[in-house]
């Protein structure tokens, strides 16, 4: 499969050279977009980029577009609740990881980018090992692109320093992509409240293993009283389950019980952890 950089010189911005392009690749992979896809988006956020007011954080992303809750977002959702643990965990963090795929494949040679990524000295520390994560894992990213960002970073750190001490202190922009997490989690939150006023929705959502308690919060927010209610209900079930499994899960352990412990009893403490803190993986959840 042509690789992303190379499509994009073949399109150089032409409608006509992306269509010939998709109808090169016409078999889509089962985890994600085709290279042509993903080529004729980062030439619609290039456009957007060049006469766009939003933070320049958001044009780095692949925004669902349609309806109150778009296709994209619906076909996302129902392939996540299928998934363990919070749904809204992981649609975030896929998130994350695309604005970070979209920033090293599209945005490293762009100046405006580069003096915005350094107003903030780069990414905090969690984004910076998902970063590395992502150059680590994925076969179409080198570390040229990250070198050429904190390149950037360096030298506007040594020219602050050569003002030293009439200029002892760095002003630091917040993490752009803590920003753009803050932002996207809204996002999807009214997206998700939205879709479960279906009952469909219900159902499937009912099924899965639903929302952390932060997730939560967020999504209610946005819900109509009679989805806040779905949700509230769906959630105290789901605690007065974990609170039995937790209580088992301890009698169970005791030195004068000699009864096993049964799967959901034995993992019920991994999901304490992460129903009441947020889910974090140790892996990327976006293949190439």
């Amino acid at each position: 499969m042509e690789s992303i950089p190379r499509a994009l010189s073949r399109a150089n911005d032409s409608y006509e050279s992306i269509e010939e392009i998709f109808s090169e690749q016409k078999t889509e992979r089962k985890t994600g977009w085709t290279t042509a896809q993903r080529v004729a988006e980062m030439i619609f956020h290039r456009k957007e980029h060049q006469n766009s007011n939003r933070p320049w954080y958001m044009l780095l992303a692949r925004e669902e577009k349609g309806n109150v809750v778009p296709a994209l977002f619906t076909y996302h959702l129902q392939e996540t609740l299928a998934k363990p643990g919070c749904v809204l965990c992981r649609l975030v963090r896929e998130s994350e990881e695309q604005w970070l795929w979209n920033l090293l494949y599209e945005y490293t040679g762009d100046p405006q980018i580069h003096a915005r990524f350094a107003d903030s000295l780069g990414l905090c520390g969690e984004h910076a090992e998902l970063m590395r994560m992502i150059v680590a894992k994925r076969q179409l990213v080198t570390p040229s692109g990250v070198a050429r960002l904190y390149d950037t970073v360096s030298r506007e750190e040594l020219s602050r320093l050569s003002q030293f001490p009439q200029k002892n202190s760095t002003k630091r922009d917040d993490c752009p992509l803590c920003r753009y997490r803050d932002q996207v989690t809204d996002r999807k939150a009214s997206f998700l409240a939205h879709a479960l006023a279906d009952e469909a929705w219900q159902g499937e959502f009912a099924a899965s293993d639903g929302l952390c308690q932060g997730h939560l919060d967020v999504v209610v927010k946005y819900a109509d009283k009679q989805t806040k209610r779905i949700l509230r209900d769906d959630y105290a079930k789901r605690l007065e389950n974990l609170s039995h499994l937790l209580q088992e899960l301890q009698r169970k352990q005791r030195y004068d019980v000699s009864e096993q412990l049964t799967p959901e009893e034995a993992i019920s403490w991994r999901e304490a952890l992460w129903r009441f803190g947020g889910m974090h993986f140790d892996r990327l959840l976006v293949n190439d």
